[in-house]
């Protein structure tokens, strides 16, 4: 168990909370970051790519002309794909590229994640996020104040942060249940509420 400190909006310490070390004290093990990050990743694939073959396409199907003595190469008709206007050998199809991911290798991979925030000093545990109006100035002044720069800010229900991040150029709202390892990685600062702090030691140590 290791203290770190809790502060307010205004960045002025009000308090510490125990982070424990098997979530934000992990062994950085990278490989399982690469793996997690390509399985998310694959799993937001639309995969809705299409392109018709030569039966799909518009044409005849008649033979364009006899299949000896013309000099030419046979043909069978003109909606081949070496046809200008013919299918395409081999199209792309609508197809899901999920797969399946331990999920003891999912959770350990969030541990990391932690970690590695925690390792690079970019983690900040506020007593709360509770704007006085649910405006985009409010939450803006308030990562000002906590002079994070890019961050992921993560909380419970929290319909006003919620509201009020959605105009952020270049941070996030995200709901402790939704915390992954690519939003992780991607915002340099991680401001979590000390609720949310709780919410996910329970969550990853199956409490």
């Amino acid at each position: 168990m290791a203290n770190h400190d809790v502060i307010d909006l205004a960045n002025k310490k009000v308090g510490t909370i125990e982070l424990h070390d098997a979530v934000f004290a992990a062994p950085i093990r990278r490989h399982l970051l690469t793996e997690v990050v390509n399985w998310q990743r694959a799993r937001a694939r639309a995969g809705t790519q299409s392109v018709k073959t030569r039966s799909e396409v518009n044409g005849t199907t008649k033979k364009p002309y006899g299949q000896k003595h013309t000099g030419n190469a046979r043909q069978g008709d003109m909606k081949a794909p070496h046809f200008r206007g013919g299918g395409v050998a081999f199209a792309p199809k609508p197809r899901d590229y999920d797969y399946a991911l331990p999920k003891a290798k999912r959770r350990a991979a969030l541990m990391v994640a932690l970690s590695l925030k925690v390792q690079e000093g970019g983690l900040r545990v506020v007593k709360s996020f509770d704007l006085q109006e649910a405006k985009t100035k409010a939450v803006a002044g308030a990562l000002k104040s906590l002079n994070t720069g890019d961050t992921l800010m993560v909380d419970g229900d929290n319909e006003s942060l919620q509201r009020a991040s959605r105009n952020l150029a270049d941070s996030r709202y995200l709901h402790v249940d939704g915390l992954n390892v690519v939003d992780l990685l991607k915002y340099p600062s991680l401001v979590m509420t000390e609720a949310a702090v709780k919410a996910i030691q329970a969550r990853l140590l199956g409490e």
